[in-house]
C-alpha cells in the first residue's frame, strides 16, 4: 500500500495542473519533450529543458547560465518542479533523474502533453 501511495505523491493530475497554471507564485512545469514537439503547443506557463538536457541543466550550468538559457531561475532541490513530456514516460525518467541528483520535492504528470491536449480541446469547443 504504501508503494501506492508514494507514486500518488510523485504523480500530479490534470486538475493540479490546471489549479498550478492559474497561480502566481507557482512551482515550474517543466516540458521534456523535444524542440519539434513543443513546437505543436505547449501548456501555459510551462518552460522547456529537453530531457537529453536536464542533468546538465541542473548540474553543470550556473545560475545565470541557467536562467539565461531556459528563461526561468533554478528551482532549488527543496522547491516543487513538475516535469512533463507527450505521454508520461520521459516525463517520469526526468523526475527519476532529478530526484536522483537530490531535488526532494519534483514530481511528474503522467497525463502529460496527451491529456491535456484532449481535455482542454474538448473544453474549448
Amino acid at each position: 500500500m504504501a508503494i501506492h501511495q508514494d507514486a500518488k505523491l510523485e504523480e500530479a493530475t490534470f486538475e493540479e495542473i490546471q489549479a498550478l497554471i492559474q497561480q502566481d507564485n507557482r512551482a515550474p512545469l517543466i516540458d521534456v519533450r523535444e524542440p519539434a514537439e513543443v513546437a505543436l503547443g505547449i501548456i501555459p506557463t510551462a518552460h522547456h529543458i529537453p530531457l537529453a538536457d536536464l542533468k546538465d541543466a541542473l548540474v553543470t550550468l550556473s545560475d545565470k547560465a541557467f536562467e539565461d538559457q531556459y528563461g526561468f531561475k533554478r528551482f532549488a532541490k527543496d522547491d516543487e518542479a513538475i516535469f512533463y513530456c507527450r505521454s508520461g514516460r520521459r516525463s517520469r525518467l526526468a523526475f527519476a533523474q532529478a530526484k536522483e541528483l537530490g531535488y526532494t520535492h519534483v514530481r511528474h504528470y503522467p497525463g502529460s502533453w496527451i491529456e491535456w491536449e484532449a481535455r482542454t480541446k474538448d473544453s474549448s469547443n
